[in-house]
């Protein structure tokens, strides 16, 4: 049995919550109305059937759910959890039990202030977002150093938030496959570590503050996608030209006044975008990118000269 419920005062809730523990619901959805205080009874986690649930609703206002009760860690079946749109501080510690979590969703919780220690016990953990909207997970300023030791996690998104650093355990996380930073403003660099992510294939770095890359991001070497669209970076280590399987480099929107010299290393980079930039000339080098399939869009950069041997690139350069 599935619920899907509209949820109008806190006695509905526990009407729902009680015919769902009744018909050993798998799946629960309480999608709350706003404007009204709610409290989840501990008896949530008596739903010992319960595998996704998800507390959410559908409005710009906050949701007055000022607490999740600790008991949801005895929900030993939960797989999939997502919270949208409360008051929240904090997460209970206790959610940590759900051994059998494989996703955590959380989004545009505005006063979340930490993600709790005892994540690192999800060790059945595939995917972990924590996405605002603007500045909407404006209070949550650090990750905890445990989350490292999520080594299942393949999928990790950190968006809008108010983190300055990112623990250098992150580099820990060896099944990682999905990496997307977004939004971040007071991120402006990334740890060394991140240079052993050695299952990483994409990696977003997107609209954020980054004024630079490590070196150790050449260690990549199963990257595909690379997107550092609207950043603040001036220059790219040399050690990107190490990324034999990178086909997808995003540039535009930063301050790069130059490439890397050796970036025709890239032989099978299909696509490379470079629009707003400082760039004044190109490397010689980007002649030997010959697995180029779209052309590279260049425009808004203040080029004084491009070589001449772009002429024997199998696309254009706009400019």
């Amino acid at each position: 049995m599935n619920y899907r419920r509209q949820i109008e005062s806190t006695n509905q809730l526990e009407c729902v919550i009680e015919s769902a523990i009744k018909s050993k619901a798998e799946k629960l959805e309480l999608n709350f109305s706003p404007c009204k205080k709610y409290v989840i009874p501990e008896f949530i986690g008596n739903i010992s059937s319960l595998k996704e649930l998800a507390i959410i609703q559908d409005y710009l206002v906050a949701l007055d759910i000022e607490e999740i009760p600790a008991s949801i860690g005895k929900l030993s079946k939960l797989q999939f959890l997502k919270i949208c749109d409360c008051r929240l501080k904090f997460l209970p510690s206790s959610i940590g039990n759900l051994k059998n979590l494989k996703e955590l969703i959380i989004v545009d919780l505005r006063e979340l202030e930490e993600i709790p220690d005892s994540i690192s016990k999800l060790k059945n953990l595939e995917k972990l977002v924590l996405r605002g909207c603007a500045s909407s997970l404006g209070n949550l300023e650090k990750l905890p150093d445990t989350i490292g030791q999520l080594t299942s996690l393949k999928h990790l998104e950190i968006n809008a938030t108010a983190i300055h650093s990112l623990p250098e355990t992150l580099g820990n996380l060896s099944n990682l496959e999905y990496l997307e930073i977004r939004n971040n403003e007071n991120l402006h660099y990334l740890p060394h570590s991140i240079g052993k992510l050695d299952k990483l294939t994409v990696l977003k770095l997107e609209e954020g503050y980054l004024k630079t890359l490590p070196e150790s991001i050449g260690q990549l070497q199963n990257i595909k996608e690379l997107n550092l669209f609207y950043n603040n970076i001036e220059y790219l280590p040399e050690s990107i030209c190490q990324l034999k399987n990178l086909k997808s480099l995003e540039l535009r929107e930063n301050e790069l006044k130059y490439l890397p010299e050796s970036i025709g290393n890239l032989k099978n980079l299909e696509y490379l975008g470079l629009i707003d930039n400082e760039l004044t000339q190109l490397p010689e080098s980007i002649s030997n990118l010959s697995g180029l399939k779209y052309d590279i869009d260049a425009y808004n950069n203040p080029f004084k000269e491009v070589p001449a041997s772009v002429s024997t690139l199998p696309v254009k350069i706009l400019y």
